[in-house]
């Protein structure tokens, strides 16, 4: 079954790109080419029409990678937690706009990419994990937290929560 049978709405959908300052990206991914995969899925999302919100620290807001930057009229919220939710006002744009499922990318997976995955599920989001546009510091936390395989007993898991998806697949998904 492919992820547009699943019933995505790109109306009901929106890109949280989640700390992409270059600082964090250069710091804390183990992949070097992460920033490459999640330009493909942001650009995808933009391509799509569905809205991308920008987010990290609030003292790194006018810090993206270069390739993840925010485009005119992209929201760029700063934060002064580890998760989206906690000190912004995302949720309630989120609800403005009518967005119910949300795609995450992120630097790092441990951190911020986990903590907000887990608030928006509890809130009621569908979440939906763009793994490879993802980066942790250790690339094996961030394979545990991305693939059941390697820790399939695990509540760690992400995969319990929220659906993985690949870049390629967002544009799909959104189609």
């Amino acid at each position: 079954m492919t992820l547009a049978a699943h019933g995505a709405d790109r109306t009901r959908t929106a890109f949280l790109a989640l700390d992409y300052a270059t600082h964090i990206v250069e710091n804390y991914s183990h992949d070097p080419d992460v920033t490459d995969r999640a330009a493909h899925a942001i650009g995808s999302a933009r391509k799509a029409g569905a809205p991308v919100f920008h987010i990290t620290h609030e003292a790194m807001r006018d810090q993206f990678h270069p390739l993840l930057s925010p485009a005119d009229g992209e929201p760029v919220l700063g934060k002064r937690t580890l998760g989206a939710f906690g000190t912004t006002d995302l949720h309630e744009r989120l609800q403005t706009g009518g967005i119910r499922r949300i795609i995450l990318g992120g630097v790092a997976t441990s951190g911020t990419v986990l903590s907000t995955a887990r608030w928006a599920y509890d809130i009621g989001y569908e979440v939906l994990i763009c793994t490879d546009a993802c980066a942790d510091p250790d690339p094996q936390v961030h394979a545990a937290l991305v693939d059941e395989s390697v820790f399939p007993g695990g509540w760690l898991g992400l995969w319990r929560i929220a659906r993985m998806v690949n870049s390629d697949a967002v544009t799909g998904l959104l189609s």
